[in-house]
């Protein structure tokens, strides 16, 4: 098979971890998180929006864990307008079930980047999107979350998620975390992070965003038969990534691009590709899911939080924090 068209902009290259720690009765201890594995109970859903009120509390009395994905809807090739939101959303569901967490769904609006020349992108600024962001995470802890998790598949992500974490801790001191979708997969031995260059199929991207669309029900919206006509890139001339690479998928400087350079001109889609995409691309998901060590990053998540409380009885005075 080959791949019809990248599916996202090339993925972010680290995790940030930041944000508060008010003592919380329901939250588990330390020794609890650094047991013996128990294994997951069954829930009726893992999406939190989907769960009664009863539900939701019954699940805080015996852990603490959210994913919650977040993206942009953007113009992308031949694919939904929402792409890169379903994926961070298939891969939440997946690390959920895996880890007796909860999803925070329907986050779609965010900072596009250079895709609003489409009528299809809905702009909305990063400094715009900071301050609700902050807002949903303060409630989050005040709910009783104390090990939080964004996660992302758009290169201009860190625009919004970086002062998010980084000021959420500040305010709070509860460690908030950030990841990409792509450092879901198993850590060679000897890294300390996850490696991303030449791992998975040529058109692993396709799959996935294929596999994301069967994981949270919505492969028909995926479209078949469908192309466009093609026309010229009106291109940026300057080059100017030549001076400043491209950091975390975000061209150098601000910049605007044709509509067709993200995610490239639409190919028509047989039903029968689709089909078979959506259940490789589920298979490699679940996959990546279960090689990585969900468990082990949520007790180091845990570790920071703890930490965090020691220096706060220790150095209050010095922190930054809500009000100071």
């Amino acid at each position: 098979m080959k791949r019809l068209f990248t599916t996202a902009r090339p993925v972010l290259r680290f995790a940030a971890a930041v944000a508060l720690a008010i003592p919380l009765s329901s939250s588990p201890s330390l020794a609890q998180s650094q047991g013996a594995a128990k294994p997951v109970p069954a829930m009726r859903s893992r999406l939190m929006t989907t769960l009664t009120g009863w539900e939701v509390a019954e699940y805080l009395k015996r852990n603490d864990v959210v994913f919650v994905p977040v993206g942009p809807v953007e113009q992308n090739g031949g694919n939904p307008t929402d792409v890169e939101y379903v994926i961070p959303l298939a891969y939440a569901q997946e690390l959920a079930a895996k880890s007796d967490g909860l999803v925070m769904p329907y986050l779609a609006y965010f900072y596009p980047g250079g895709t609003t020349t489409s009528p299809a992108t809905v702009y909305v600024s990063t400094s715009e999107s900071l301050p609700y962001l902050k807002a949903l995470t303060r409630s989050l802890i005040r709910q009783g979350f104390r090990r939080i998790v964004f996660l992302t598949s758009h290169g201009p992500s860190g625009n919004t998620l970086l002062p998010l974490v980084r000021e959420t801790f500040d305010e709070t001191h509860v460690p908030v975390l950030w990841m990409d979708t792509g450092m879901v997969r198993a850590v060679k031995p000897g890294e300390q992070r996850p490696s991303f260059g030449g791992e998975g199929p040529p058109n692993g991207r396709t799959l996935v965003t294929y596999g994301a669309y069967e994981l949270v029900g919505r492969l028909n919206d995926m479209p078949i038969g469908l192309s466009q006509p093609k026309h010229d890139h009106v291109r940026d001339p300057s080059n100017l990534s030549r001076f400043v690479p491209p950091y975390n998928g975000t061209p150098a400087g601000s910049f605007y691009a044709d509509p067709t350079e993200h995610g490239g001109f639409v190919e028509p889609v047989t039903a029968e590709q689709r089909d078979q995409w959506g259940r490789e691309g589920a298979e490699l998901i679940k996959s990546q899911v279960a090689s990585f060590d969900v468990s082990g990053m949520l007790d180091a998540l845990r570790k920071r939080d703890q930490f965090t409380k020691e220096l706060e009885k220790k150095y209050d005075g010095l922190l930054p924090a809500a009000g100071r």
